[in-house]
């Protein structure tokens, strides 16, 4: 589906600001209509971003925690002696 914009004046200001910001025509229409809606109450928008990672943190968080299998020491992983050789 294709909109058609009559306007002379607002197709140009489009074309500006995608050029000024490097998007596509439709995308600083699709922007601008999200930004207007969400200012009107007509769309929900998403919380900001430090909110949703601050919710996905504390479900992290709550998980339960896993202990290692191995229970050998980090020198013993890699092969070290206790003078620091293979």
């Amino acid at each position: 589906m294709a909109i058609v914009i009559e306007d002379l004046q607002t197709e140009r200001l489009a074309q500006q600001i995608a050029r000024s910001e490097g998007v596509s025509v439709a995308e600083v229409v699709r922007e601008s209509l999200l930004s207007l809606a969400g200012q009107r109450g007509v769309v929900a928008r998403k919380p900001p971003l430090r909110e949703r990672l601050t919710a996905l943190a504390c479900e992290v968080d709550a998980l339960p925690r896993r202990s290692s299998a191995d229970t050998r020491s980090d020198n013993d992983v890699l092969g070290y002696d206790e003078h620091g050789a293979w």
